[in-house]
C-alpha cells in the first residue's frame, strides 16, 4: 500500500473558481435576460400610456355628451313656481299692474294663468315695470290672493338660430324652476368645445362667460358638423308662426396631445349621437297641430334670445 503524502499533488486537479469563459457566458446570458426584461417593461408603460390617452379621451367625450344631452332633453321645460295675487282685480279692457311676490322667471309675452275655476284666464305679460310687478289685460275681477301659475312649454326650446358650430337652447335646463340661456360653441380651428349658461331674468341682456370643456377638439371625418338639426317645422296659429326643432345630432372627434408611443401616429376618437329630442318640444309640436291648436300652453320665446356675447 503506498500513501502520497505530498500535498502539492493532492491539489493538482482541482479548480479555484470560473474560466473566463464561463464568465463571460454568464454575462451574456444575464445581459439578454435584462435587455428582454427592459423591453418588456418598456412595451408595458408604451402600452399603459396608450390605454391611458385614449380612456382620458372617452372620460371627456362621455362627460360632454351626457352633459349635452340631458340638456337637449330639457330644452323647452317650463317649471313654473305658483304664486299669489297681491291686491284685488276689477277686470277691464285696459291694462292694469298687479303685484306678485317675484317676477323672477316672468317676462313679456309669458301667459300667466289667473284664478280658477269659472273665474280662471290667461293673461299676456305686456310689461314688467319692478322685480315684483306685471301689467297686463284682465279682464275678469280677481280676489286678493288667487294662485297665479304658468303652464306649458316653450315651442322653440333649441333656437332656430343654432347652426353648425353653435348650439343655442333654453328652458328650465337644470329642472330647479328657473329659466336658463345655455350656448355650445365647437371650434375645431381653436381645438374647443365650450358651454355658457345665463339664468334669464329682466334685464339681463348679455350671456355669462364660457367655460371649455374640450380642448383636443379636431374637425370630424368627412367634414361632419358638429350640430346637425332635423327638418324644421313651422306651425303658425293664428298671428304667431313657431318653428320647432324636433330633433338634434352631435357628432365631436377629439385627438391626443402627443403622438402614441407605439405607432407614433396621434390618436383619434369620434362619438356620435343622432335623434337627441326634447319631450317638451315634441309635446308643444302636437299642441300646435291638434285641432283646434291649444294655444294657451305654447309660451312665447322671451325676449332678447339668444343673448350676445
Amino acid at each position: 500500500m503506498i500513501i502520497d503524502n505530498n500535498p502539492d499533488m493532492r491539489w493538482q486537479d482541482q479548480d479555484y473558481g470560473f474560466s473566463l469563459l464561463e464568465l463571460m457566458v454568464s454575462l451574456t446570458v444575464m445581459l439578454i435576460i435584462a435587455g428582454a426584461s427592459l423591453s418588456a417593461l418598456s412595451y408595458s408603460q408604451k402600452l399603459f400610456s396608450s390605454q391611458q390617452s385614449q380612456a382620458d379621451m372617452h372620460a371627456g367625450l362621455r362627460g360632454t355628451f351626457e352633459l349635452m344631452t340631458q340638456e337637449i332633453g330639457q330644452a323647452g321645460g317650463l317649471n313654473f313656481t305658483p304664486q299669489t295675487l297681491g291686491a284685488a282685480v276689477t277686470g277691464g279692457a285696459s291694462g292694469q299692474t298687479v303685484t306678485l311676490s317675484s317676477t323672477a322667471n316672468i317676462f313679456i309675452g309669458e301667459q300667466l294663468t289667473i284664478d280658477t275655476g269659472s273665474a280662471q284666464e290667461i293673461v299676456a305679460v305686456t310689461a314688467i315695470p319692478s322685480s315684483y310687478q306685471v301689467t297686463g289685460i284682465f279682464k275678469q275681477s280677481h280676489i286678493n290672493g288667487v294662485p297665479v301659475v304658468v303652464r306649458g312649454v316653450f315651442p322653440q326650446g333649441v333656437l332656430s338660430t343654432s347652426t353648425a358650430t353653435s348650439l343655442k337652447l333654453f328652458g328650465d335646463i337644470n329642472a330647479d324652476s328657473s329659466l336658463a340661456y345655455v350656448q355650445y360653441d365647437c371650434n375645431t380651428a381653436a381645438g374647443t368645445l365650450t358651454r355658457s349658461i345665463t339664468t334669464l331674468a329682466p334685464g339681463v341682456t348679455t350671456r355669462n362667460t364660457s367655460q371649455t370643456l374640450l380642448t383636443n377638439l379636431i374637425a370630424n371625418p368627412g367634414g361632419t358638423p358638429c350640430f346637425q338639426y332635423g327638418t324644421a317645422v313651422a306651425v303658425t296659429v293664428g298671428a304667431t308662426t313657431y318653428t320647432f326643432i324636433p330633433s338634434v345630432a352631435l357628432s365631436l372627434t377629439v385627438q391626443t396631445a402627443k403622438r402614441d408611443q407605439q405607432t407614433g401616429a396621434f390618436v383619434t376618437m369620434t362619438k356620435s349621437f343622432s335623434n337627441l329630442s326634447s319631450r317638451n318640444i315634441l309635446a308643444g309640436l302636437t299642441l300646435a297641430q291638434a285641432s283646434p291648436p291649444i294655444t294657451n300652453r305654447l309660451q312665447a320665446t322671451p325676449p332678447g334670445l339668444p343673448l350676445g356675447p
